[in-house]
């Protein structure tokens, strides 16, 4: 009987020997190791940032650049009415001044200026013979008529002030006529000019504008091939189109 109650108490000891013996750590199935980098809330099947304490950086879209244009700017085209005083002498002719532009936008600053003008002086006789029997004209400022088309460009600079300054150059081919001396010629110009635009209301400016021209005429009753030079200067409105 004692071997009996010897081994019965063996093993009540193993038993709660087993039963006291702590458990091995083993992490739970779900849980990440500590250095494990954040979770891609793009891919499927993730949680939500908010839930898992990890926002990606917002996506931040680049600023649209919008190129309005300025109500003092010319517009892809314009038209403008001057009107002025143009000074010839000699052989070319001068007095009132009556001009039309159009222009059309090449580039950021160019814009091709198309040129219609028309000149109305005096009539007065001033051509007479010399003693070597050659003809020799020798009119005023504002004598004779002429008519001329001029191409060129206008490069238009950055406003200054309420005022947008500009300058152009060109190439006219024009008539021009002495009708009491009956003499008359096509003339060849180069044109310099420089003018500024004040803005009064949308779309719609003054202009200001002086003119250099500087070339030669081929004129009747043998006077041949004539100097040309005058200048003109001219004031008035001008009309953008769109």
């Amino acid at each position: 009987m004692s071997r009996q109650l010897i081994a019965g108490l063996a093993g009540v000891l193993l038993a709660s020997a087993a039963h006291a013996q702590p458990a091995p750590d083993v992490a739970p199935p779900d849980a990440a190791p500590p250095d494990a980098a954040p979770p891609d809330a793009t891919a499927p099947g993730t949680t939500s940032p908010a839930l898992t304490g990890y926002a990606p950086p917002p996506h931040i879209p680049p600023m649209a650049m919008v190129d309005e244009p300025a109500d003092d700017e010319l517009g892809d085209q314009a038209i403008s009415v001057q009107l002025g005083l143009a000074t010839g002498g000699r052989i070319t002719p001068g007095g009132l001044r009556i001009a039309g532009h159009y222009l059309y936008q090449l580039s950021g600053q160019d814009w091709f200026d198309g040129i219609a003008s028309f000149t109305f002086g005096s009539g007065s006789a001033a051509c007479f013979r010399d003693r070597d029997d050659l003809v020799v004209c020798d009119h005023g400022l504002a004598d004779g008529a002429g008519v001329e088309a001029i191409g060129g460009v206008r490069r238009v600079f950055s406003p200054q002030g309420s005022f947008r300054p500009y300058v152009r150059i060109g190439v006219g081919l024009g008539l021009a006529r002495f009708a009491d001396d009956d003499v008359s010629g096509v003339t060849v110009n180069a044109h310099g000019g420089a003018g500024v635009r004040v803005k009064v209301a949308p779309s719609i400016a003054i202009v200001a504008d002086g003119d250099l021209a500087i070339g030669f005429g081929s004129f009747s009753r043998d006077l041949d091939s004539q100097l040309q030079l005058g200048l003109a200067v001219t004031a008035g409105v001008e009309f953008r189109l769109r």
